[in-house]
């Protein structure tokens, strides 16, 4: 007997066959078919208890930007992270409902009786059985935003146009590209372009974010200067 992960795991191959030069690996809809960057449509999927969460992300690997990190900083970072959840109001696929969030799971009318969910929850829990449609809705969504938000016209077009430009979806949520580690990545992404002015004035006291930096992070970037400076050079 096949478990609930293999079952939606078959579900999410059957739906990325629909898509050219998109697959299913590793729990995420990949498309490699760029030689400098992978992108990545991930559901987040976390199993307990034969349910998930669906709580999707358009995921961006440029390979030479993310090497560089990993290299100066000792851990992976993706070079492009947004969420479905802080830019709900650009999707138009997904139902509203489940915009900002849902969970798939085995059985639903199971989940009922044993849960007693409030109505608001009951919207969002959806039985395996439904989670073809709505995988496939993540997926044009998933499209249409990296279609939206990042230029793949070329690599350098690609990084020239980082971090992406986008409204979140309310004035709570703070747009975030230049904070923290996103804002490590983003100096890095603005020296393989060749604009190292701006890591220095990112690091500066001069340049305000709304977190607090991550000031070894960008030191190392900073004394890695001259070597990335070479590397522009070459290319």
């Amino acid at each position: 007997m096949s478990t609930f992960k293999g079952r939606l795991y078959d579900i999410c191959n059957e739906v990325a066959s629909e898509f050219q030069n998109w697959n299913f690996v590793s729990g995420a809809f990949k498309n490699e078919s760029l030689k400098h960057t992978t992108l990545n449509i991930n559901p987040s999927f976390s199993f307990v208890h034969n349910s998930t969460p669906l709580t999707p992300a358009v995921i961006i690997n440029h390979k030479r930007s993310m090497a560089i990190f990993k290299k100066l900083n000792g851990y992976v970072l993706s070079t492009s992270i947004v969420q479905f959840q802080n830019i709900a109001q650009l999707l138009k696929h997904m139902p509203d409902e489940l915009r900002l969030g849902a969970r798939i799971v085995d059985d639903k009318s199971l989940w009922m009786t044993q849960a007693k969910p409030s109505e608001q929850v009951e919207k969002r829990w959806i039985d395996i059985t439904e989670a073809r449609s709505l995988l496939r809705s993540v997926m044009l969504d998933g499209i249409e935003i990296i279609d939206k938000l990042y230029d793949l016209s070329s690599e350098q077009n690609f990084l020239r146009n980082l971090p992406p430009k986008y409204n979140t979806r309310h004035i709570n949520i703070p747009y975030d590209e230049f904070e923290m580690q996103k804002g490590v990545m983003v100096c890095i992404v603005h020296a393989l372009f060749g604009d190292f002015d701006f890591v220095e004035k990112y690091r500066s006291d001069d340049y305000h974010t709304i977190f607090p930096k991550r000031t070894k992070e960008l030191d190392n970037v900073v004394a890695a200067l001259p070597d990335l400076k070479k590397l522009y050079a070459r290319v």
